[in-house]
């Protein structure tokens, strides 16, 4: 909750480690027992939600959880908007991106297809752009779309663009 209040107050690119360890009342060593970096910070707060956005890459039956966290992203659209739409959305599109990327790997492991001429790395990457810019367009408007709707976009989205890259690789 501190690191979430300072990223709003100050923006994630002026928030020091210092800063975080102050307004978590913990030690630098406590700290540093379970993150590197601020960055480790973030990846881990947003694992849970990008595992999820990754899964409906994966092909996942994920609609209700989705729905449940592009729901959590507008109660707290201030929060959304400057950790996907501001200076750290190249940070958290490649965080987003190499979850994703492990889904598509793990994937295309399993079903034995030729090796593809578009790299999953590219498509990872894609897909994550997709994904953050779906949800700040929508964090940045007026809420008249539910969350279920903008879940259903993102899935939809998601299956398009790996269902291209599948084709793709089937030739």
């Amino acid at each position: 909750m501190a690191f979430n209040k300072l990223i709003l107050e100050r923006g994630y690119t002026r928030v020091t480690v210092g800063d975080v360890v102050d307004a978590a009342g913990v030690g630098r060593s406590t700290f540093y027992e379970h993150f590197e970096t601020k960055d480790d910070i973030l990846r881990q707060s947003l694992k849970p939600f990008f595992s999820t956005l990754a899964d409906t890459a994966a092909d996942a039956d994920v609609s209700e959880q989705l729905s449940d966290i592009i729901g959590h992203f507008w109660e707290n659209r201030l929060l959304a908007r400057a950790l996907f739409g501001g200076s750290t959305r190249p940070l958290v599109s490649r965080m987003l991106s190499d979850v994703i990327q492990a889904r598509l790997v793990a994937a295309t492991r399993k079903s034995h297809r030729p090796a593809p001429r578009v790299p999953v790395e590219l498509v990872a990457a894609s897909l994550a752009d997709c994904q953050l810019g779906t949800i700040v367009a929508w964090c940045s408007g007026s809420g008249d779309v539910k969350p279920s709707a903008v879940a259903e976009l993102i899935h939809g989205t998601s299956r398009a663009i790996v269902s291209a890259w599948a084709c793709e690789r089937a030739r």
